[in-house]
């Protein structure tokens, strides 16, 4: 199950609604400061508790990133050679598929996946894809946007990828990039079996 972050502060205000009502029904001073401790946690700290208790498990981004690999007529296999489904992997997973060839800046002619990976809280943010052939100051980066929105009530507020531009400058400390192999046509269209 996929939980968006929007949506996640629900399960994080139910301990403080319950601990509210405790203080309510039993007048116990203990249950009204609980309270107070629940509220600050949750509204300075709702998406720290979102990458630790639910974000591993949304892999959507990973699935808009490994659709604009295909795209780019770029290979979004494992390392280890094996494909792999997004919709049956948390991103911890995903992460982990590609050990080999990470580092902090894009490869100069590359394109592959950049992993946005909290170190505080050794959780995998987000990834994306990323296109580093054509721009020497700058790469494309597929940035993938949720949209909170009702579908039917706006339907031209989607889901999407936008690419945008970033300065090598402006790269966070917390992406790894990770470049990816192009397709051999000869081997996908060729024939072999």
């Amino acid at each position: 199950m996929e939980i968006r972050e929007r949506f996640a502060g629900l399960f994080f205000i139910i301990p403080f609604a319950v601990s509210l009502l405790l203080h309510t029904l039993t007048d116990i001073d203990f249950f009204f400061f609980l309270s107070l401790v629940l509220a600050f946690v949750v509204i300075f700290f709702h998406h720290q508790l979102y990458l630790l208790f639910f974000n591993d498990s949304n892999s959507t981004s990973a699935l808009y990133a490994g659709n604009a690999a295909l795209e780019e007529d770029y290979d979004p296999i494992g390392q280890d050679g094996k494909y792999w489904n997004p919709r049956k992997l948390k991103l911890s997973q995903v992460f982990d598929l590609y050990p080999n060839k990470r580092s902090a800046r894009p490869e100069q002619g590359s394109c592959g996946f950049v992993f946005t990976y909290n170190k505080l809280l050794s959780v995998v943010e987000k990834v994306e894809f990323y296109d580093y052939r054509h721009r020497k100051g700058s790469f494309t980066l597929y940035k993938f946007y949720f949209s909170h929105l009702q579908p039917d009530a706006f339907p031209f507020e989607r889901d999407s990828i936008v690419k945008t531009e970033i300065p090598l400058e402006r790269i966070s400390k917390k992406m790894i990039f990770v470049p990816l192999n192009r397709y051999s046509r000869e081997y996908v269209f060729g024939g072999k079996f």
